[in-house]
């Protein structure tokens, strides 16, 4: 019986385990869509519904992606050597005053064609070529303004401002640009469940206890047959 009882008590000590921390994720824009810039584009994210536990973290990431394709022509009477760079910068906004000072760092995408050399009339084509990033915060400090009872949205949108740079040519160089951007947003909820769900015992833990119960069995038939 002595071995019953430590099973058992092993059994008990696994379903009493303390549940660990829940991760609530809500996403927009994943995957990314692109659309020609300038672009406008906003979505939904869910508020931490105070019912569910008491909130340990919160963190927002912001991403958004682009895909740059130009070319240059060279308009002058001779060569020249120019280096275009296409751009387009993602800013970001909410319906949540609290959020705009961790919004202000804008997403800022380019890409180079490098130094290229062209001949007199000459067009180089360059893309397309896609490039993207990501940003992360730290929401706790204003974790209130993020918590409602019964949960609900918020909305998180973006913008862009495309364009192009010229380095050299003598401004003989005409350009042409096509851009397409897209962005969308997570934000991850952490908490402790206020109840926390039902512990399922190891399928080690179940064999312990039905070995000690066959044994407390076999040692029982034992005692009766002697």
């Amino acid at each position: 019986m002595k071995r019953l009882s430590l099973a058992l008590a092993a059994l008990l000590a696994v379903g009493g385990a303390q549940a660990a921390p829940v991760n609530l994720e809500f996403s927009w824009g994943n995957p990314i869509v692109e659309t020609t810039t300038e672009i406008n584009q906003s979505g939904q994210l869910g508020l931490f519904d105070s019912s569910l536990g008491t909130l340990t973290g919160v963190s927002l990431t912001v991403f958004g992606s682009a895909t740059f394709a130009f070319s240059g022509t060279n308009r002058a009477s001779g060569t020249e050597v120019a280096d275009i760079t296409s751009s387009t910068r993602l800013t970001f906004n909410s319906t949540i005053g609290a959020l705009t000072p961790f919004l202000a760092n804008a997403i800022n995408l380019s890409f180079s064609s490098g130094d290229q050399t062209y001949a007199v009339g000459e067009t180089k084509n360059f893309g397309p070529v896609g490039r993207s990033d990501s940003a992360n915060d730290d929401l706790f400090a204003i974790r209130a303004a993020l918590t409602q009872a019964g949960g609900g949205e918020f909305t998180l949108g973006c913008r862009s401002l495309s364009g192009l740079n010229v380095l050299g040519g003598g401004g003989n160089i005409n350009t042409t640009q096509q851009t397409r951007a897209g962005c969308g947003a997570t934000i991850v909820y952490t908490y402790e469940p206020n109840t926390p769900p039902p512990q399922v015992p190891e399928p080690a833990s179940l064999a312990l206890v039905g070995l000690a119960l066959a044994g407390a069995s076999l040692a029982t038939r034992r005692r009766r047959q002697a």
